[in-house]
């Protein structure tokens, strides 16, 4: 394998795979989005982008334009094509990540506020990704919510009561595996709380320092019973807290009995 890349090596890529999108007529534009539109985290980070095709009729041709240009040019460890996702993942040799989306340039939206346009041959791309940002929180953390109390008041309760039969039986990674789903959960309400992503923790390091150390209380620290009773009442006490003024079908009274029984 090839080294660790390095910043050179992405900024090299970067400029290669807008090179190679400029030189095909069927792409329009190129929009690189994620951390690096507005200044790469570190070091790490890799690469995002959209190319906008021309018309929907082209986006096989457009895709298969891309891997075979991407491929030739570089050493690829892994390559996955999702078209019902429009959607290619790349692993370079030197460990580079490059995810790149496709769509027709007509329908062009910004799915996150950074973006980044390296061009536009039709001069409308940017406008309309610009335009598509009003109200995006309100179309995406409104409609999330929903789905996550939804899941919450379906599920929470019963990955609970599974957790507190698991402690008391003693089965220590049943017991775990149960905390982990209903953690998810809450954390999944509280990002959208803040507007942050929590599609595996990606953003939840920006919570608040009370925030994080309340998820912290729920982590299971060692295989004992009551570390485990702990982070169970921890996470029961967070979860019902966040979703006070939904109807649970089980209410926290009745769990907290249940748990009273097992122990």
């Amino acid at each position: 394998m090839s080294k660790i890349f390095c910043v050179q090596d992405r900024l090299s890529v970067l400029d290669f795979i807008n090179s190679v999108a400029k030189e095909c007529p069927k792409i329009v534009a190129l929009i690189q989005v994620g951390s690096g539109a507005e200044g790469f985290h570190d070091e790490r980070s890799d690469l995002d982008f959209v190319v906008a095709f021309d018309s929907n009729d082209s986006m096989t041709e457009v895709m298969e334009y891309m891997h075979q240009r991407i491929s030739e040019q570089y050493s690829l460890l892994f390559f996955s094509q999702s078209e019902a996702r429009h959607l290619q993942v790349y692993a370079l040799d030197n460990l580079l990540e490059i995810d790149i989306g496709f769509g027709c340039y007509e329908r062009a939206a910004a799915l996150k506020p950074a973006f980044r346009v390296l061009f536009d041959n039709s001069g409308i791309v940017e406008e309309k990704m610009t335009k598509s940002l009003e109200g995006m929180d309100e179309r995406i953390y409104s409609g999330k919510l929903k789905k996550d109390i939804e899941t919450a008041c379906d599920f929470a309760w019963a990955h609970l009561m599974h957790a507190a039969v698991a402690i008391h039986r003693n089965n220590y990674f049943r017991a775990v595996g149960e905390l982990e789903f209903v953690r998810k959960v809450y954390i999944d309400l509280v990002g959208d709380r803040y507007k942050l992503e929590g599609t595996v923790n990606r953003e939840i390091d920006k919570l608040p320092d009370f925030e994080k150390e309340a998820i912290r209380s729920t982590f299971v620290t060692s295989d004992s019973q009551q570390d485990l009773w702990t982070s169970l009442m921890n996470l029961t006490d967070l979860i019902y807290k966040e979703l006070e003024g939904t109807e649970m079908p089980v209410l926290k009274h009745m769990i907290l009995e249940y748990y009273k029984d097992l122990k």
